[in-house]
């Protein structure tokens, strides 16, 4: 998917419903570090500037869920896949993503 904040509202509500989702939650939070690093040295636009946050948050979260879930050995041998976030998670991001967009370009958008 491209790398806009419409894009990323799109992978939450696929996180929110992992069934209902082409992407794994995995991928989702791949695409979210990758989206974040090509702002790491350059000022972006106001509405991505406003999603990088949360941007990060997914990300990190994931990176912390896995640890706090499986053991070294696992974390070394397994591809996670089919591994799932809480989907509250996605529909927290979700709701704080909207709710800058809306606050980021105003009620019609």
């Amino acid at each position: 998917m491209p790398f806009t904040p419409d894009s990323f509202v799109r992978l939450l509500q696929y996180g929110a419903h992992p069934c209902e989702s082409p992407y794994s939650h995995k991928q989702i939070a791949e695409w979210c570090d990758t989206f974040w690093c090509q702002y790491l040295e350059v000022d972006g636009p106001p509405e991505i500037d406003v999603i990088l946050p949360i941007l990060t948050d997914v990300e990190t979260q994931w990176d912390l869920y896995l640890a706090n879930t499986f053991t070294l050995e696992e974390l070394r041998s397994k591809s996670f896949e089919n591994e799932l976030m809480p989907v509250e998670w996605f529909n927290d991001w979700l709701s704080q993503a909207l709710k800058l967009r809306v606050q980021n370009v105003g009620p019609d958008a």
